[in-house]
């Protein structure tokens, strides 16, 4: 298979699930993190980079040392000395509704671009061949800091290095919808892959059943040459700057039981099949492939017995 480096750009947090003030499970979560756990997995050869920021406590040592043994690379882990990862809870009502509280504003990763490894780790990933990040890895940073960001990628896309960014957009992380739209449209600016849900744009421009077509030309006129729109169980509609475009069905779901990671497992199979030189219209198959399996589980990891046969196929890629 083909070797390809991959750094993913992000923020993984401290997770508390179940009701207030009583029993909770710890664990940690994430939208990038969960990308590159999938990625790992389909792809054992290439140990994909994570690079956000984490604290000295016990807590960010017992995360690095669960990603490490997903194969994820985290040499580009930085280490804040003076804070701690971000923690979110989850909580369900008796209806089986969940509702979310975050505490991230001091997190280590909201901070990662101030810290003194951060330019030095940059310079460790200027032959990368990918470089995936979301909205929220750009929305959790203080404003100078994006700008920071910005200058980093188009370094990077310069060296050669292909930009991927799925918007993953959430309103309570912005100022507002212009505030959003200003620093996404900037981001899109330096993509050549934009991987997106179209519910997610219909928010972000408050313009409810926006045509998966109208998406897709938005963000061409913004200069992203690929672009993914994401429709659920519709599957996904891929499109490029030159005018091709196409559908790819959904995969048929026997239960559907969580939709966590669905986007984030998406882009995780896309992004392989890509990487190993599958066509577009192929790479969504292998997304929604990954993504039907993750959504008849609990949870934003499923256990590595239900990926067997994926990863075997996935192998397959460049021998077809």
């Amino acid at each position: 298979m083909k070797k390809t480096k991959i750094t993913i750009i992000g923020e993984c947090m401290i997770e508390l699930s179940g009701n207030a003030f009583s029993t909770q499970t710890q664990s940690f979560g994430g939208d990038t993190l969960n990308t590159a756990v999938y990625l790992s997995r389909l792809l054992p050869h290439v140990s994909p980079y994570y690079l956000t920021a984490l604290g000295q406590d016990q807590y960010s040592s017992l995360m690095l040392k669960a990603w490490e043994k997903e194969n994820i690379d985290c040499s580009l882990v930085l280490r804040d000395q003076e804070r701690l990862p971000g923690l979110y809870s989850i909580n369900i009502d008796d209806k089986g509704e969940r509702s979310f509280h975050y505490w991230r504003d001091n997190s280590a990763a909201k901070y990662m671009c101030q810290h003194l490894l951060f330019v030095p780790n940059i310079a460790k990933i200027m032959d990368a061949d990918i470089i995936y990040l979301s909205g929220i890895s750009l929305a959790i940073l203080p404003t100078h800091d994006r700008e920071i960001l910005f200058d980093v990628l188009a370094t990077l896309k310069k060296h050669g290095a292909t930009i991927i960014t799925d918007s993953n957009y959430r309103p309570r992380l912005w100022k507002n919808n212009l505030d959003a739209k200003f620093w996404l449209d900037n981001l899109y600016r330096l993509s050549d892959m934009a991987l997106v849900t179209g519910d997610d744009e219909e928010l972000l421009l408050d313009k409810p059943n926006m045509p998966e077509k109208e998406v897709a030309d938005r963000l061409h006129a913004l200069g992203v040459g690929h672009v993914v729109v994401k429709l659920g169980a519709k599957g996904a509609m891929w499109s490029t700057l030159e005018g091709k475009s196409g559908y790819v069905d959904g995969e048929s779901v026997d239960k559907l039981v969580d939709t966590t990671a669905a986007g984030d497992s998406f882009n995780a199979a896309y992004i392989a099949a890509y990487s190993q030189g599958a066509s577009m219209a192929e790479s969504c198959a292998w997304g929604n492939r990954l993504a039907s399996q993750v959504i008849q589980h609990k949870g934003a990891i499923i256990p590595m017995d239900y990926l067997q046969t994926l990863i075997t196929d996935m192998g397959q890629i460049n021998e077809k």
